[in-house]
């Protein structure tokens, strides 16, 4: 299969006279924040803790390269990158400032601190500001973590942790700018309207094209479009196997399989590699050279599984990607029936109560702590189950139910994306 990177595909039919026919109560305004290139405008005074308890000189910080880090307690990979921040403050500490910068209030972050085992293990302890409403205001944003780097007084980029780098930053510093994939949360994707076409003659059309730069990341939505009046199915900076999953689910192509994952799904290709980032060397990256976007405009409106149908036609004609669904023997979790243990059972304060075998099932794919599982079982009362993590937790609760969960190779229904010889 050959990709487009960058540029635009058109495929498009056009009519040459007339045509036929995160933070709650956050609203930001954004013709008052900046982009790369801008002036940054330094707030007169912020609220600040840990680091080394200084206050904060904006001005001083002009020969360094500072990079504001936007989070929250509510997000894992925030926490997660922390450590990384750490040792780069402390390895380039006269070179860079990092300081983290959050909407949430001091009292949260105290807490955040004192009881996050995580970050006491690696010793964070990166300047914080908090109750921050400005900084957000200038460098509005839906997701976070959420990076700004600053150098020289101006804005030099805004982008994802992915690109928080020892070399990204030293480049900066060293040559005095950087050219980073640019995080815009509220970018508005828009193929047809990056082409020189006409909006009052288009009857129909498919655009697809690489990744684009600044556009934030779009499941598969069908809509009327407001300006051409055209109905539209779009997805942006997606993956092939993300996109082709989501459409044989709305095609109803995989009927037995709610969502397939990927376990579920045999890819019959030239290169899995363009596909997804199975060797997680860092998704942003591998998008920026993969990702693509996709645009369809359409007269008439279709159901779904419809629309869907006519997606997964397109894939075919222009790419030769098929997708259907089969039988294969896969590795699989499957639920039998054992004798039950009897005896009194010691509950967490905080169980789950799940309906039935079959609920189970769809509860432990939802996890992906174990294999796709499969019922043998049938089993129709409640089951209640403590926290587990370990296959040896799961089955030590389920034997009261008569149940036993054992891992082996079963037939199941599987998806198959192929590619045409």
């Amino acid at each position: 299969m050959k990709t487009t990177n960058k540029n635009i595909l058109v495929f498009i039919l056009l009519l040459c006279c007339v045509s036929l026919g995160a933070q709650p109560n956050f609203k930001p305004d954004l013709a008052k924040s900046l982009k790369v290139g801008d002036t940054f405008i330094a707030p007169k005074a912020v609220l600040s803790m840990r680091g080394d308890g200084k206050a904060i000189d904006w001005k001083k910080l002009e020969e360094k390269v500072i990079l504001l880090d936007f989070f929250d307690s509510f997000c894992a990979s925030c926490i997660k990158i922390m450590p990384k921040l750490q040792k780069l403050q402390e390895q380039y500490g006269d070179k860079i400032k990092v300081i983290t910068v959050t909407w949430q209030d001091r009292q949260t972050m105290e807490k955040l601190f004192a009881t996050n085992g995580y970050l006491k293990e690696h010793q964070v302890n990166l300047p914080v500001i908090y109750n921050d409403s400005y900084l957000k205001g200038l460098f509005p944003h839906q997701g976070v973590p959420h990076e700004v780097l600053l150098y020289k007084g101006k804005v030099q980029a805004i982008t994802s942790s992915e690109f928080i780098t020892q070399q990204n930053l030293l480049q900066l510093y060293n040559v005095g700018k950087i050219d980073l994939p640019l995080k815009d949360d509220y970018g508005k994707a828009d193929l047809f309207h990056k082409t020189d076409l006409n909006a009052e003659k288009l009857k129909a059309g498919v655009m697809i094209s690489g990744y684009q730069n600044g556009i934030p990341f779009q499941a598969w939505e069908f809509v009327q479009d407001t300006v051409t009046g055209q109905y539209k199915s779009s997805s942006y900076n997606n993956s092939l196997l993300a996109s082709l999953r989501a459409l044989a689910n709305k095609a109803k192509i995989n009927t037995s399989i709610y969502m397939p994952r990927k376990e579920r799904v045999i890819l019959n290709v030239k290169d899995t590699g363009i596909y997804d980032d199975f060797e997680r060397k860092g998704f942003e990256s591998w998008l920026i050279n993969n990702g693509f976007c996709y645009e369809r405009y359409d007269q008439f409106k279709r159901s779904d599984s419809a629309q869907a149908r006519v997606i997964l036609e397109d894939f075919r004609n222009f790419f030769g990607i098929n997708v259907f669904e089969t039988k294969c023997k896969i590795k699989t979790l499957v639920l039998k029936s054992c004798s039950p243990a009897k005896g009194p059972r010691v509950m967490a304060p905080k169980i789950t109560r799940i309906n039935t075998s079959e609920a189970l099932v769809l509860s432990l794919d939802y996890s992906e702590k174990f294999p796709p599982a499969k019922d043998k079982v049938n089993y129709r009362g409640t089951i209640e189950l403590n926290p587990f993590d370990t296959l040896d937790q799961l089955n030590g609760q389920l034997v009261y139910y008569g149940i036993k969960a054992e891992i082996g190779m079963e037939e199941m229904d599987v998806l198959v994306i192929e590619e045409s010889k």
